[in-house]
Parts: C-alpha cells; sequence; structure tokens
C-alpha cells in the first residue's frame, strides 16, 4: 500500500507544479506560459467585428439615447484600469490620449449647452494638458494655477448611441456614435502649502472631449483589455463595446424638449425608475412585436 501511495505521489506532484524538493515551479513555468500567452492575443492583427449592414428602408423603429458608464462600477473596472500601461494593456483614456498625440483620432469639443458635438474640424480639439499627461504637473506662473487633468480623474464616461429595429433581420440592433470623457475632481484653490494644495470641498464635473466612435474603431480593436474571467482570453476594446460589456444608466433620451436630460425634470428615485423606463422601452419593443 504504501508502495502504491509513493507511486501516486511521484506521479501526482510534478503534474501539479511541485518540485521532489516540496517547491513550486512558478519560475520554470511562468516564463514559457507568459510568452506564448502574449504570442497567441496578436492584437496588431485583429479584425474589426462587422456592424450588420441595414438599409434605411429597413429601419422600422429608432431611438438615440445618451448613457453614462461609471468607471467606479466593478463592472467596469477593464476600462478604468491600469492606470499605468501594464504589459501592453493601457485604460481607456491613456488608450484615447495616445491615440490623439499621435493623430490616429481626433477629438470634437463638447458643446456648453447639451454636450453635443458635430463631427467637422472646426470642432476638433487639442484636449489641454495631452502633451503633458505624462508628467502630471501642476504649475503656479503668474499667481495663476494651471490644473492638469489626470487620467484616475476621469471617473465617468458619456455614451451616445442609436437604437434601431432591422425589419429585414427582426433583430434589435445599436451602434455607439460618440464617447465623452467626464472628468471628477476638486479645484485647488491656491499656492501650496506646508499641507499640500488648499483644494475646494465639493467636487466639480467637467466634460473634456467627444470621441467620434466608429472612426475610433479601427483604434481600439488593437489595444487588449484584462478579462477578469478567462486571462488567456483577451478581448479589445472594441470587443467591449460592441457586445455591450460594460455596466451603465441612461441619463437622456431623444425628446422634443431639446433633448432634455432626465435630472432637469425628475430627481432623485424618480431619476433612477426613469433610467429603467427608457431601458425597459427599448428592450420591450422588441418583444412587443413577437408577440403583438
Amino acid at each position: 500500500m504504501k508502495t502504491i501511495v509513493k507511486t501516486l505521489l511521484m506521479v501526482l506532484l510534478p503534474l501539479l507544479g511541485f518540485t521532489q524538493e516540496g517547491n513550486v515551479r512558478f519560475t520554470d513555468q511562468y516564463g514559457p506560459f507568459y510568452s506564448t500567452y502574449q504570442q497567441d492575443n496578436d492584437f496588431a492583427n485583429r479584425k474589426l467585428i462587422a456592424y450588420p449592414f441595414v438599409r434605411e428602408a429597413d429601419v422600422m423603429w429608432k431611438k438615440i439615447t445618451w448613457e453614462i458608464i461609471d468607471l467606479r462600477e466593478k463592472m467596469n473596472h477593464p476600462i478604468y484600469y491600469p492606470i499605468d500601461t501594464l504589459h501592453e494593456r493601457k485604460s481607456l483614456v491613456m488608450a484615447l490620449a495616445d491615440g490623439i498625440k499621435s493623430g490616429e483620432l481626433f477629438a470634437f469639443r463638447p458643446s456648453f449647452k447639451n454636450n453635443a458635438f458635430e463631427f467637422n474640424q472646426d470642432n476638433i480639439i487639442i484636449p489641454d494638458s495631452l502633451t503633458d499627461l505624462d508628467k502630471n504637473v501642476i504649475v503656479w506662473p503668474n499667481n495663476t494655477l494651471v490644473q492638469r487633468w489626470k487620467p484616475e480623474e476621469i471617473t465617468q464616461i458619456l455614451v451616445k448611441e442609436v437604437w434601431y429595429f432591422d425589419r429585414k433581420t427582426s433583430q434589435l440592433n445599436s451602434e455607439i456614435i460618440g464617447l465623452c470623457l467626464i472628468r471628477e475632481y476638486r479645484k485647488y484653490l491656491g499656492p501650496p502649502t506646508e499641507q499640500g494644495f488648499p483644494m475646494d470641498s465639493i467636487p466639480r464635473m467637467n466634460y473634456l472631449f467627444w470621441i467620434y466612435y466608429p472612426d475610433a474603431r479601427e483604434y481600439l480593436s488593437k489595444i487588449p483589455v484584462y478579462n477578469p474571467y478567462n486571462n488567456t482570453a483577451l478581448y479589445s476594446f472594441d470587443d467591449l463595446f460592441v457586445n455591450r460589456k460594460f455596466k451603465s444608466y441612461f441619463v437622456r433620451e431623444a425628446n422634443v424638449y431639446n433633448d432634455r436630460l432626465i435630472t432637469d425634470y425628475v430627481t432623485g428615485r424618480a431619476a433612477q425608475l426613469e433610467s429603467e423606463r427608457i431601458k425597459k422601452e427599448i428592450f420591450d419593443y422588441e418583444q412587443d412585436l413577437w408577440e403583438n
């Protein structure tokens, strides 16, 4: 019996990653495994997920909505992290910043009134401090504080999206039109002291810029995103958005009242219920067609 047990241990321990001395062979296994893992996920040659071809005449119903992706939600952490580049992975904020600095992406100025955007050359901007984003410096020239935004301050993303029903395929589809980065920060009130910078007690929100998503898909399809469920099956930012691998809530729908926000007419719990109503209305449309 002892001989059988000893034989089984000699066979099973190496398979479980243990040497005869009882030490785990992480060092021996991690190197080749990681290099193979990197090689299999070749994002440079990734292809886009093609949108279904739709004729305008086949669109029998359409609704434009605005949603907020809160990056503090656990499901949205792969969009927010890593703050610094890690194993060729980067956050969406850093990916967009790098794309704008390299000229592969264009940023569009959000309007003051309703944060809308038009895709023309007059609205193309170079976001403030993008050239100094890596330094994250705060300067105090001529008694005027210049507070540059940092990647970790981007806590929300505003998504403009169109939902439509294709009568030819009898499917409800959606396509993202644009992404807007929202910065949450506390304003510095003066020059630094021994305790640091005096800061405003009330957080401020700032809409930085819009990205026209159809033009950004090619670029975002080549940037890997961490997959918390399977580390060997990474997907790209484009995969994440097209397949809606994020959690969001509606803040506006196209309406007759100048596309007003939900919070313009209800607040608190009523605003949450109104957001759920918009969501239910969209998904119930397809179900109601089949039932009726």
